[in-house]
């Protein structure tokens, strides 16, 4: 089994190698999720630490169609939303967010309250990159953009309500538009 380390060095050649488009992405489809919440736990969370909890159930779902014709969608958990939507709660929040593809980054607003610092709510791409992932369309890299894209409060521990409920919910609204493919954007 390969270390965290290993898959976050893999992930970082194969997005520098889309970045120059020198590879297929029909061959990289069998990466593993990248575990990132014990690599915060160990370097970044608040005190007192975070107790991780595995899920109850598997969730992850193989890829089942090449990229370059799945309908891609982005989750966040940066508690992003349009200015016009209802605010995220402080904390613990099991809501979540619809996020039209064609929204403006001028229009959301970041609601999680992490030691981040400004940039992020300053230019949200760098944490939902709706550009980024459009441009990824045009290039026939992905098959199309979902017409919409989810947001979430991150860091939340009530773990059986988020996989039990919200989990689920936002799952349901992936089905309803369609997405193959869903890329989890952590804040």
């Amino acid at each position: 089994m390969q270390s965290q380390v290993d898959y976050t060095r893999r992930l970082q050649y194969l997005a520098l190698d889309l970045a120059r488009s020198e590879i297929s992405i029909e061959k990289e489809t069998r990466l593993m999720a990248l575990e990132y919440l014990p690599l915060m736990a160990q370097s970044s969370a608040p005190k007192p630490p975070r107790i991780l909890v595995s899920p109850s159930k598997f969730s992850w779902c193989p890829v089942t169609k090449p990229v370059n014709e799945s309908r891609a969608a982005l989750l966040t958990s940066a508690a992003l939303r349009l200015n016009r939507q209802e605010p995220f709660a402080p904390s613990e929040d099991l809501t979540y967010r619809l996020i039209p593809s064609d929204s403006k980054a001028s229009d959301l607003v970041i609601d999680h309250h992490s030691r981040i610092g400004p940039v992020p709510r300053q230019n949200p791409e760098i944490v939902f990159p709706m550009t980024a992932l459009a441009s990824l369309a045009v290039k026939k890299i992905v098959g199309s953009l979902s017409p919409i894209h989810v947001s979430f409060m991150g860091g939340i521990r009530r773990h059986q309500e988020v996989e039990n409920e919200l989990g689920p919910a936002i799952a349901r609204e992936l089905k309803r538009a369609d997405v193959d493919l869903a890329l989890l954007v952590p804040y």
